[in-house]
């Protein structure tokens, strides 16, 4: 069984000989770290602020997803107006291994009673495919050895609007796709099918100053593929502690989520993602990790943002 399910992550790899877009891992922890999907959310925080995550998918598949990703981003003067962002990715998954380098650069102007933000990044993906490491039937089979590297530039644009009790988002992180031709180049191109877009929104409800309620959604469309949708819920209790959890629709996943503010800089994030569809009888789960920091006062304890 085990070697049924590396074919099928072969067969996901292989798909590169037709069309397809930057490469995403959904990651569970996206409202700890808005810019993972969208780049207006940098500056956001009204401080210096980094976060680095670690997602392992789908435990005992072989050649299963492992995400790793760091982020710094910062407004640049006292008013907010500007910002300036960094992100690493690195995604692996079977024979293939990619890491994404991307800057940002976001302007936000006061609206109502919040922040509407406009944002941009630009960015390469370093990609590596090993043939050697596969299995196949035949050693000898050419298809399957040695090993090709390719760099595609990206692009990505977004806006974000957020205030003390609400926030919505709209963005497309990658805006060019490419095409794995029958002679092993891959060229870039853009076609809006296969542009994916994130719409996010969420308020947030205080019951009581030591209990509130932060429900939220996240919805990624694109033409040419099926609408995906994450449902999400946080219970806030004293400001110190969140507990919540997701339902993935198209993954058909129960996703539960823990944040503790140990200092007013300091967060860390867990989170365990539980299949309740056919990959349940193959996977024992996903775990994820995240550690948010923020190097100014600004963010404290007394006047917390929850966006």
């Amino acid at each position: 069984m085990k070697k049924s399910i590396y074919i099928v992550f072969l067969l996901f790899v292989f798909t590169g000989f037709g069309v397809s877009a930057q490469q995403y891992s959904i990651t569970s922890q996206y409202l700890t770290n808005g810019l993972i999907i969208n780049p207006a959310y940098a500056g956001s925080r009204g401080a210096m602020s980094t976060n680095a995550a670690y997602r392992q998918q789908w435990l005992r598949i072989h050649g299963a997803p492992q995400f790793q990703n760091l982020t710094l981003h910062s407004p640049i003067n006292n008013k907010e107006r500007v910002a300036l962002g960094f992100m690493v990715n690195r995604l692996s998954y079977a024979i293939t291994n990619s890491t994404a380098v991307n800057a940002f650069y976001a302007y936000s102007v006061p609206l109502w009673k919040g922040r509407l933000s406009f944002g941009m990044k630009a960015g390469v993906e370093f990609n590596n495919v090993n043939y050697d490491d596969v299995k196949g039937v035949d050693p000898g089979d050419e298809l399957f050895q040695g090993k090709a590297s390719y760099t595609l530039p990206n692009f990505g644009a977004g806006a974000y609007y957020y205030s003390d009790i609400l926030f919505a988002g709209l963005s497309i992180p990658s805006l060019l796709s490419f095409r794995h031709s029958a002679e092993d180049e891959y060229k870039v191109f853009y076609d809006y099918r296969f542009e994916k877009i994130f719409f996010t929104a969420g308020g947030l409800i205080t019951v009581s100053p030591f209990f509130k309620i932060k429900p939220s959604i996240l919805v990624r469309y694109a033409v040419a593929d099926p609408v995906e949708a994450d449902l999400n819920i946080n219970f806030i209790i004293g400001d110190l502690i969140s507990l919540g959890g997701s339902y993935r629709l198209a993954e058909k996943a129960v996703v539960a989520l823990v944040d503790l503010q140990v200092t007013p800089q300091l967060r860390i994030g867990y989170s365990f993602d539980y299949q309740t569809g056919h990959l349940n009888d193959y996977t024992s789960g996903t775990h994820e990790i995240s550690l948010r920091y923020e190097f100014e006062f600004k963010v404290s304890a007394a006047s917390p943002r929850y966006f």
